[in-house]
């Protein structure tokens, strides 16, 4: 037996999904903000974080724009892309040439020279994603206006379809 599926209940599933994502997006936003503001360069959740690639130091494995979801691990291996932080706090991601007890060293692929040796208590994690392009998306959404058109879009796509309702109601 089929069961008819009216254009209502698959847009109410549709903008249900979409909004949801909206909020749950702009929560996670909000997450990284209010953790950023507290000093964490790369706030984890379950152990995975996000970082936007900046430079061009990793091209073209990593274009300037990239979004790189990060996975904090117990062990690395050389040749790993990882992602560690510096004394100020500045996040770098470059490939892992050599590990020597707690001692590692790193280099961008488009450099010419190796990084300063850093700790391995440095590195925060390895690339285990590149989104090109989703990196500009990000800042654009963290920005004010687009956790503002996030929150707003969630909330049409939860209260138009009920007002919408309300007023098809009233005018019969």
């Amino acid at each position: 037996m089929k069961i008819p599926i009216s254009a209502k209940l698959v847009w109410r599933g549709i903008s249900s999904v979409i909004a949801a994502i909206c909020i749950l997006l702009a929560i996670l936003i909000g997450y990284t903000a209010i953790a950023k503001a507290a000093g964490e360069p790369l706030p984890m959740i379950f152990g995975w974080g996000n970082a936007v690639v900046m430079s061009g130091s990793m091209e073209p494995e990593l274009p300037i724009g990239s979004l790189v979801i990060i996975k904090n691990q117990n062990d690395y291996s050389i040749g790993d892309v990882v992602t560690y932080e510096e004394e100020n706090s500045t996040l770098v991601t470059h490939r892992l040439l050599s590990l020597n007890n707690d001692v590692a060293v790193t280099k961008g692929d488009a450099n010419n020279t190796n990084d300063s040796p850093i700790k391995t208590e440095q590195i925060r994690g390895k690339v285990q994603a590149v989104l090109p392009r989703a990196g500009n998306v990000l800042l654009w959404l963290k920005s004010p206006v687009g956790v503002v058109l996030l929150l707003l879009l969630g909330g049409i796509l939860i209260f138009f379809p009920n007002c919408l309702k309300r007023k098809v109601a009233e005018m019969h």
